[in-house]
């Protein structure tokens, strides 16, 4: 009879365990990355190589410091927000949707060129913030729109 309680409360555990595992499971992101592009590397490359280093980008800054809400950057395929996002939830990377990694002259603008997101919602975000700041033209302010500003040269 004791060892039946014991096998059902050691099953209880381990099941109880595996739940919270599952609920606390998802996207651990690091405070500060470089966003690669996949596909975009020098090897694939028929321009040469990069002019410039990938970004180095600060999510817990970008999160906590400018309190901009997960949405702001990680959307549907419709290009809606994800307004429930929490940090740690689970989430896409810019290139698993964006994953034309070389433009096509005939659709340079294309968004889903992984360059082509990447510069267009970070450019457009931080040209408001200096709109908001007082620059007409969002281009001076604290945030940063020209390409040596984010990029460090090769």
């Amino acid at each position: 009879m004791k060892s039946k309680t014991i096998t059902l409360l050691l099953t209880a555990a381990i099941i109880a365990i595996f739940a919270a595992t599952g609920i606390q499971a998802g996207t651990e992101v690091e405070d500060t990355f470089e966003i690669t592009t996949p596909g975009y590397d020098e090897a694939s490359r028929k321009k040469g190589p990069p002019q410039f280093k990938p970004v180095t980008f600060t999510h817990k800054k970008h999160t906590e410091d400018y309190n901009i809400s997960c949405g702001e950057c990680h959307h549907d395929e419709t290009g809606t927000p994800l307004a429930d996002l929490k940090m740690g939830d689970d989430v896409h990377t810019c290139h698993e949707c964006h994953n034309i990694f070389e433009k096509d002259k005939d659709n340079r603008n294309d968004i889903m060129v992984h360059e082509n997101a990447m510069h267009g919602n970070c450019r457009e975000c931080h040209k408001q913030v200096n709109i908001d700041a007082g620059d007409p033209k969002g281009r001076k302010g604290p945030g940063p729109t020209s390409c040596n500003d984010c990029h460090e040269k090769v």
